[in-house]
């Protein structure tokens, strides 16, 4: 038993400080998410909805690390109290945890909806946002597309992020022909539509990627989410192995102290008996 509880002790050490280090890394995401305000591509408008997720991150960062610490104190002092409490308070964080994740996963179609419906303001923000239109630019020629929903969203302001190179393969598969009207692009298909002029037809033809961008940032968006799920899910994996450990743990400790106080009232009385025996 005693060999069981020494294995037992070191595994909730283990245990508790790699919670402790995922505490640590909550702490310090929600501390650097606070300081920055940014203007995120995929939403249209300052992230204020992100404010909970900061929250979020630094209360169960703070929590994480205090129960951690109680835990590897439990366990090496072997104190039944404190081990009692750890899982008790480490429980509750654990139901929270998955109880917010399951939230936020059944929530998240209705997420991805509401971004792809902030897409309509992309040309508005591109024009009065320079953190927007310097990451939007840079994602339009990267990822080689034009606009999140058509690359006719930017009308008579396609900005020259959109553009193919003048070398580029297979151009009338992949890039839309568009004219330099005075100091904007304008799509041939908007001039078909609202009539052009002479001076419009002899402007410089140029070629825009046809390809949108929205499915490029919602597959970001997807990916990231998998990631944080994953890291959470871990998380608490991690979390019901300590508190599992714990409790055998301090199973184990009244197990061998109600044995141990047996055992000395046994040689007590003993003790007591042996003048009566040499009598």
């Amino acid at each position: 038993m005693a060999k069981g509880s020494a294995f037992m002790r070191r595994l909730c050490i283990v245990l508790n400080i790699l919670l402790g280090f995922l505490g640590v890394v909550l702490l310090l995401v929600g501390i650097v998410a606070s300081t920055f305000k940014i203007e995120p591509l995929i939403s249209g408008y300052y992230w204020q909805d992100g404010t909970q997720s900061v929250l979020f991150s630094i209360g169960f960062g703070l929590a994480t690390i205090l129960l951690s610490i109680l835990g590897v104190y439990g366990a090496y002092q072997e104190h039944v109290l404190a081990l009692l409490l750890y899982s008790i308070f480490m429980t509750i964080e654990f139901i929270a945890l998955l109880a917010l994740t399951i939230i936020a996963i059944l929530a998240q179609p209705q997420v991805e909806k509401k971004i792809e419906e902030s897409f309509a303001n992309m040309t508005s923000l591109y024009n009065t946002d320079q953190v927007f239109r310097r990451e939007l630019n840079k994602l339009q020629q990267e990822a080689e597309c034009c606009g999140l929903i058509h690359y006719t969203d930017w009308r008579d302001q396609i900005p020259s992020s959109c553009d193919c190179p003048q070398n580029y393969s297979d151009k009338q598969a992949r890039c839309a022909k568009v004219i330099v009207n005075a100091q904007n692009y304008r799509s041939s298909e908007v001039n078909k539509n609202a009539g052009t002029d002479p001076m419009t037809v002899q402007s410089p033809v140029h070629y825009v990627h046809k390809m949108n961008c929205s499915p490029i940032l919602m597959s970001h968006v997807k990916n990231t989410l998998r990631i944080l799920f994953g890291i959470v899910f871990t998380l608490a994996t991690i979390m019901l192995a300590s508190v599992i450990v714990a409790l055998l743990l301090w199973n184990n400790i009244n197990t061998r102290s109600s044995v141990t106080g047996i055992s000395h009232d046994d040689d007590r009385m003993k003790y007591e008996l042996q003048p009566h025996k040499m009598a």
